[in-house]
């Protein structure tokens, strides 16, 4: 049987009992009165009671028996031992708190990219769950370590990475030298100085945890705990353990998208267009608009150079596809062009040229392209000489408003091993404009249907309704349009590039009508 029997009598004074009752309770006697929680239990009049007792946790019910009935008063106590069954119920709580602790650690660790916040995400999720005070220390970059501290105030810096060895546990965990947590005195770790808590009531026990990276450590964690708290138990332990796994997680991802955007950025940095120049006789204008505008960068391209004696130098192109790998084709076509035109002006023999190296790179993509020049003649006008590989054919802005195709033709640029480029020269009198445009403008896909292109139909009308304005103001205007015909919808890469003749000033001696 394993509960305890208790008979007690019409006085309340124990009459027999069982081996388990004498166990439960070594005090019992027959005929004497009764002690502890059966004691307090008849005082009271209670018909049951729960208590600790010499570290057992009993559960005890009182019934009277019908064979004792007709003895007035008599009753029997029934105690069970639910030690155990607490036990476990408390086994199960504690698992369910730290499943719920690492399930929120989790979705805090992650709910960002950028490494500084995860960081701090770090240090600040595991106080006071796991300890009084965390530190976190990064990898060295030179001779410096950076470090995070939370609990009770929050504070940052950088330590010399020398001065790490005095730590050995910190040192050599940082290095990779330790992988399993490792658990030393706090006055060990206070001889860095800056890097630990100012408390007046400083932490005892430290608890230092590697966070795995790829290769080398992502970092190491320092978790601390006060004289009012317990010290490390081998729950604690796996506990953070399991939570460094998880930091690890967030920090080598914080990391690695640090490391992508920087290199996105120096990328973005060499393949965005060049700043437009300044050109005495030449107003220049210019609008892109990436397929993925979050790169910044796209297939067409574009590039003006003012020439060493007059004018400026231009290309425009589409190389085929979008996104980043059409970047990087139109990076290094820019870069071949920028070549060509240190030993080459010719446009048509530059074309010539850049299309024998497309095709000994092999697989390279092929590009459409206009290569030319415009040049300020002595009566205001523009002279351009552009030479054409494949691309839509330049628009023209006269004076009263008229727009004309200029059709240049010629074949893809890379695309066969025996090209036909042409050439055509074109005057520009003051005041009118060259329009270079990519297929995504004439492309673009929206409108009431949003599924109708926007054409070169339109194109022409919005550009027509130019007239009279300055190259900058029409490149943002044809954009502006453009943007407005998408909507919001997937677009192509999107470029245009105006080359206009400035407008004449009208004479000093005339005055303008008021």
């Amino acid at each position: 049987m394993d509960q305890a029997v208790v008979v007690c009598d019409a006085a309340g004074l124990p009459s027999w009992c069982n081996a388990q009752a004498e166990r439960f309770f070594p005090r019992l006697r027959i005929g004497e009165p009764l002690h502890g929680p059966l004691s307090r239990a008849m005082a009271e009049g209670a018909d049951r009671f729960e208590t600790v007792s010499d570290g057992r946790r009993l559960s005890g019910h009182r019934v009277v028996p019908q064979g004792l009935g007709t003895i007035a008063g008599h009753c029997v106590w029934l105690v069970r031992d639910d030690s155990a069954v607490h036990e476990r119920q408390n086994e199960l709580m504690a698992e369910r708190a730290r499943s719920a602790f690492l399930a929120e650690a989790g979705k805090q660790l992650g709910a960002s990219l950028h490494h500084g916040r995860t960081v701090r995400a770090v240090v600040r999720v595991a106080v006071p769950a796991l300890a009084d005070t965390a530190i976190l220390f990064l990898p060295a970059r030179g001779r410096c370590v950076a470090w995070h501290l939370y609990g009770p105030d929050e504070c940052a810096g950088q330590l010399p990475a020398a001065a790490l060895d005095q730590v050995p546990p910190v040192a050599h965990a940082l290095r990779g030298l330790v992988e399993q947590p490792v658990l030393c005195d706090w006055q060990e770790v206070a001889r860095l100085g800056g890097a630990v808590s100012q408390d007046p009531n400083p932490p005892v026990q430290a608890l230092v945890v590697t966070l795995r990276g790829a290769g080398m450590p992502a970092g190491v964690l320092v978790l601390a705990r006060g004289p009012q708290r317990t010290g490390f138990a081998a729950a604690d332990v796996e506990l953070a353990r399991q939570f460094a796994s998880r930091a690890s997680i967030a920090l080598a991802a914080a990391t690695f998208y640090a490391e992508q955007v920087h290199i996105a950025a120096v990328l973005q940095d060499g393949l965005e267009p060049d700043p437009l120049p300044h050109a005495a006789g030449v107003h220049l204008g210019a609008a892109y608009r990436p397929a993925r505008e979050t790169l910044r960068i796209g297939g067409d391209f574009y590039q003006v150079r003012a020439d060493a004696e007059d004018g400026v130098r231009f290309f425009f192109g589409d190389v085929c596809g979008k996104g980043v790998e059409a970047a990087v084709f139109a990076g290094r076509v820019r870069q071949s062009l920028r070549s060509l035109a240190l030993v080459e002006s010719r446009p048509v023999r530059m074309l010539q040229l850049l299309n024998e190296a497309l095709l000994e790179e092999g697989h390279a993509p092929f590009t459409t392209l206009v290569v030319g020049s415009a040049s300020p003649a002595r009566d205001g006008a523009l002279d351009v000489v552009a030479a054409g590989g494949g691309h839509l054919p330049p628009l023209v802005l006269r004076t009263d408003g008229g727009v004309e195709e200029v059709h240049i033709g010629g074949t893809l640029v890379g695309a066969l091993p025996d090209p036909d480029f042409h050439q055509r020269e074109i005057r520009l009198a003051a005041g009118e404009l060259l329009l270079l445009y990519s297929d995504g403008v004439t492309e673009a896909r929206g409108g009431p249907k949003e599924q109708e292109m926007y054409g070169e139909r339109r194109l022409m009308r919005d550009l027509a309704a130019c007239r009279g304005m300055p190259a900058g103001a029409v490149a943002e205007r044809i954009d502006l349009r453009t943007g407005q015909w998408l909507a919001g919808g997937d677009h192509d890469d999107l470029a245009v590039l105006a080359v206009q003749a400035p407008a004449l000033a009208p004479p000093a001696d005339v005055e303008h009508p008021r």
